[in-house]
């Protein structure tokens, strides 16, 4: 081959790996991105969390004041249970704020992921709150009081409304940040609602143990639950594959693209739970394939990638 024919061959594979792709929102060297969506998913995040926090301070005082009057073991244990609540709210409203900033330097993919960290710090907190309160429970059962039912029924409809307020808010959030609340308020709603009946029952019959019962109940439903949001979020921060793609199955359909023999230094993993990423070497079969048609391949193996929830990627043609 000749200096000047290979010299125009390396400058069209240049000029393939350096193709331009658009996708929605921004143009990127073999990426596409829509920053604006994820960023809205955090905003929203940030104000569901926020409406949270509010009705989750305002319970604090009916919750705690409502305990020492009906003397109910249930509803003293949730006292501190939704201190640890308000206290977690915050910390994942803060965090969710903070992930919304743009990328940097620093951190070049963005702050996504403090979202996640405060999944992982607030499952690991209302879990060990969650613990506590069983414990709490348990020692109760040999000791039962009477708690005051009539109180106990007015709190515990005080309860469903605040607490079902909140889950309204958050149950169809996107990020983990919001799922970790969301689970905790649902558990905190289905308490609620075993309070009351067993409220309206203690007006009729006196069967104390039914209160500390129905705590430890709830807390190990709580624990089960915010224990499989930890192990998905650690997962990604140790950036596993994301468990909703079947990785064998997008491997199949990207080499089926013509022209592509293999897939090399194959990785995908996710940014926050939303995002999803993946990267690899791309080798191509040279006899078969005409340079300036790299790029119809790029935008089949994009195309692709989009089908299956991935929005960046980055592709490296080698021959």
């Amino acid at each position: 081959m000749s200096k000047d024919k290979s010299k125009e061959l390396n400058n069209k594979k240049e000029a393939a790996n350096q193709d331009f792709l658009y996708h929605k929102g921004h143009i990127h060297n073999g990426n596409f991105h829509d920053h604006n969506i994820n960023q809205d998913i955090h905003k929203q995040a940030s104000q569901n969390l926020s409406f949270a926090l509010v009705l989750n301070l305002l319970f604090n005082i009916v919750v705690i004041t409502g305990g020492i009057l009906t003397n109910s073991v249930a509803i003293l244990s949730d006292a501190l249970h939704d201190l640890s609540d308000t206290f977690s709210i915050v910390i994942a409203w803060a965090l969710e704020r903070f992930s919304g900033k743009e990328s940097n330097d620093n951190f070049t993919y963005g702050y996504q992921r403090f979202s996640i960290f405060g999944a992982l710090f607030n499952s690991t907190i209302v879990i060990l709150a969650s613990l506590n309160v069983a414990y709490e429970a348990f020692t109760r059962l040999f000791i039962a009081e009477s708690p005051d039912a009539t109180g106990m029924v007015l709190i515990a409809i005080l309860g469903i409304i605040f607490k079902g307020g909140s889950l309204i808010k958050l149950h169809r959030g996107k990020t983990f940040n919001e799922k970790a609340i969301s689970i905790h308020m649902f558990g905190d709603v289905f308490e609620w609602i075993a309070l009351l009946i067993i409220s309206v029952v203690l007006l009729f019959v006196n069967i104390p143990i039914l209160d500390p019962i129905a705590s430890i109940l709830v807390s190990i439903w709580v624990i089960y639950n915010l224990a499989k949001t930890f192990i998905a979020s650690a997962k990604i921060l140790l950036q596993s594959s994301p468990l909703d793609i079947d990785v064998n199955s997008l491997k199949e359909d990207l080499l089926s693209v013509d022209g592509i023999e293999s897939l090399e230094e194959f990785h995908i993993w996710s940014i926050d739970g939303i995002d999803n990423v993946l990267t690899s070497k791309i080798r191509i079969n040279s006899n078969n394939v005409d340079l300036d048609s790299l790029s119809s391949i790029k935008d089949e193996l994009d195309n692709i990638s989009i089908k299956y929830g991935i929005n960046s990627t980055n592709f490296e043609f080698i021959f």
